[in-house]
C-alpha cells in the first residue's frame, strides 16, 4: 500500500543540520507513528510521504517556514526562579512540561538561569532552523476509526500549525 492522505504510517527517521544530528541525540533513527493530515508532521514532511511504500527511503530539507517555524520572540519570558521547585535542576537547555489553560501538556526549554529568575522559551526547540530529515517508511495502513478518534480527542489536532 502506497501513503495517501489520512493513511496510518510509522516511519523512522533522523534529523540533521548543516550534517550534524540534532535527533535523537545518539544518532539512531527513532521511530513515530501517526495519522498523515492530523497536524502531527510539519505539512510539507507530510507532503514528501504521499505515493511512499514501505521501506521506501526519502530525504527532505525544509527551511523554518516549513518546518517548526520562525522563533517567536513573545514566546520566551523571564519568570521567577520562585515558580520552581528548589530542589528542581535548572540548566540552559534542558526540556520541562507543564499545562496550559485547558490542561494540555506543554513544553518549554531553559535558556537561561540567575539567582532570582529564569528565562524560559515555548518555541518549538527546533524552530528557526533548516533542517535535513531522512526518513523511512516502517508500515503504512488505512487508519482505522480508532487512529482517527485518537486524534478526534485533541483540540489542537484541527489546528493545523500545532504540532506533537
Amino acid at each position: 500500500m502506497k501513503v495517501e492522505k489520512n493513511s496510518f504510517v510509522t516511519i523512522d527517521y533522523l534529523i540533521s543540520r548543516e550534517g550534524r544530528d540534532l535527533y535523537p541525540q545518539d544518532g539512531q533513527p527513532a521511530v513515530i507513528s501517526f495519522c498523515l493530515g492530523w497536524g502531527v508532521m510539519p505539512p510539507d514532511l507530510e507532503e514528501a510521504m504521499l505515493g511512499m511504500a514501505e521501506k521506501d527511503h526519502k530525504s527532505v530539507h525544509l527551511t523554518p517556514e516549513q518546518a517548526y517555524g520562525e522563533i517567536d520572540r513573545n514566546l520566551i519570558v523571564e519568570v521567577p526562579r520562585t515558580d520552581f521547585d528548589p530542589q528542581m535542576e535548572l540548566r540552559p537547555g534542558l526540556v520541562y512540561e507543564t499545562m496550559d489553560e485547558e490542561n494540555h501538556p506543554i513544553h518549554f526549554i531553559i535558556r537561561e538561569v540567575h539567582p532570582e529568575k529564569v528565562t524560559i522559551d515555548f518555541n518549538h526547540p527546533l524552530a528557526g532552523l533548516e533542517l535535513d530529515i531522512a526518513f523511512t517508511i516502517r508500515q503504512v495502513r488505512e487508519a482505522t476509526p480508532e487512529d482517527l478518534q485518537h486524534y478526534h480527542g485533541c483540540s489542537h489536532c484541527h489546528d493545523k500549525s500545532h504540532h506533537h
